[in-house]
């Protein structure tokens, strides 16, 4: 017959054994979940065309910037409701996956807010632009940057087409030369010709 020291030694052990076991587990589960929602490699089975182009890009290149970074929610520290364990599972799993143009704008200006700012500049002097004035318009990064994550386009500088720009600017270019508005966009003259 055990004696009944034993007995609750045996059951604080057991607990223990079972809790680390529990703890563990959840642990590695927990690891597994999250490598499977944030490593390149599953996003490169279902999209190997993508993934090779992101990986080339200039403009947020492969060993910078991972897929979850665009296309999924960002961090928020408060839950927006009272169901806590939610939300603690969506900030350590990224969830919502998504490549729509609201969201992956949303995540753009985490990083680059500061093109809306009065003062901010192009770095490059070929193009004046505002973008506070487009975004105020009602129009979302990818609309003009479209390819700014995967470089679609050989040589990308990640700035819209002329073509892209045409769509909404065709009015200002149409007739004879001297009533287009080049320099309302451009610093300088690309091709000869009067500036006015």
């Amino acid at each position: 017959m055990s004696s009944p020291k034993y007995k609750k030694q045996f059951r604080i052990i057991a607990s223990l054994i079972v809790l680390v076991i529990i703890i563990g587990g959840g642990g590695v589960a927990s690891y597994l979940v999250r490598y499977s929602a944030t490593n390149e490699l599953i996003c490169r089975q279902c999209h190997p065309e993508i993934s090779e182009l992101w990986r080339k890009s200039k403009g947020h290149p492969a060993d910078q910037t991972r897929c979850y970074e665009c296309h999924s929610r960002g961090l928020e520290l408060t839950p927006k409701d009272w169901n806590a364990i939610k939300h603690a599972r969506d900030q350590f799993v990224p969830p919502e996956y998504l490549a729509d143009d609201e969201l992956t704008s949303q995540r753009c200006l985490e990083c680059h807010r500061d093109v809306l700012n009065l003062g901010y500049k192009d770095i490059k002097k070929i193009i004046k632009f505002n973008h506070r004035i487009h975004y105020g318009e009602g129009l979302d990064c990818v609309d003009c940057h479209r390819q700014a994550g995967h470089e679609y386009m050989t040589g990308s500088s990640n700035r819209p087409s002329v073509t892209e720009c045409l769509e909404c600017h065709l009015r200002e270019f149409e007739g004879p030369p001297k009533n287009q508005k080049c320099l309302n966009c451009h610093e300088v003259m690309l091709a000869p010709g009067k500036s006015n």
